[in-house]
């Protein structure tokens, strides 16, 4: 675990605040990533050995938090992650939604919420290379606030990522032309956006690989507690939507063997949000 100061600078959450994303290198060495993509290889094959071989998908994608995957699980309690997420979300932040995505191909032009009332944040590390002809993460700079944010949110037909932009589609200008920023990035390197932030990626190719770790705000007015309960009743639909395979809290990560103080504070606010039955 890094034993520096993983804050960010003020530069840096002003950065963040202005273009809705934010870049950090090198976060993780060599090693840890070989660590991640050992994870990454023995779980994606017990979920394509377990998947039906006639069913379309999207993707293979699977919560993070789950004993085949002890390091990457480890992260969201790794001062790398949280330390930043929470300078940004609040010190009372909880990490709601952390994935792992093995994508087939480009990922159109979308945002991962509508929801403005609520601030989310997604940190993302790619396992491969990326540059901007072969799957990089592109990011419409200031695409999270007006008047840009009204423009691209005049929504039209649904797509497989969320609603298509009319504003993009009548532009006539193809996906990958669209101009924005390329995540171009190494293995370790770290990209922290705010979910409102139109993003996609093109040059898509078979086995393209990522983390993610999702931070929400804690709700304290009503309209907070409002987002966060359209979020609550959404988010097994969104899970249904993409085909991730198993648990988003697994048991073996809610038992909190260790007695972690951090994740025990998560574990209560996802039990008092409702992402946690309490009934079973």
């Amino acid at each position: 675990m890094n034993s520096t100061d993983d804050s960010l600078s003020p530069h840096e959450i002003q950065h963040f605040e202005t273009f809705g994303f934010l870049v950090r290198r090198n976060v993780f060495s060599v090693d840890e990533v070989a660590r991640m993509n050992d994870e990454f290889d023995r779980r994606l094959a017990t979920i394509q050995s377990a998947a039906d071989p006639n069913e379309e998908r999207l993707f293979d994608n699977w919560p993070n938090r789950n004993p085949e995957t002890p390091f990457i699980a480890s992260l969201l309690e790794d001062p790398r992650i949280y330390v930043p997420a929470e300078q940004l979300v609040g010190e009372d932040s909880v990490p709601v939604h952390s994935n792992a995505n093995s994508y087939r191909e480009s990922t159109p032009w979308h945002a991962d919420t509508d929801d403005r009332d609520l601030l989310m944040v997604k940190n993302v590390m790619y396992l491969q290379p990326t540059d901007a002809e072969r799957g990089a993460l592109r990011l419409i700079p200031g695409s999270h606030r007006s008047p840009l944010y009204d423009e691209l949110h005049d929504i039209g037909l649904d797509c497989s990522f969320g609603k298509e932009s009319r504003f993009l589609k009548d532009s006539g200008i193809p996906g990958e032309a669209i101009p924005a920023y390329p995540f171009c990035s190494k293995p370790g390197d770290v990209i922290t956006f705010n979910e409102l932030t139109w993003h996609a990626a093109f040059g898509g190719y078979k086995d393209r690989r990522t983390c993610t770790f999702n931070f929400f705000q804690n709700p304290k007015t009503l309209a907070e507690k409002t987002s966060m309960r359209k979020q609550l009743d959404n988010a097994q639909r969104h899970l249904d939507l993409l085909g991730t395979v198993g648990p988003q809290f697994h048991p073996w990560w809610i038992e909190n063997p260790d007695g972690n103080e951090r994740r025990a504070r998560w574990i209560h606010s996802l039990k008092e949000w409702g992402f946690i039955d309490t009934r079973s």
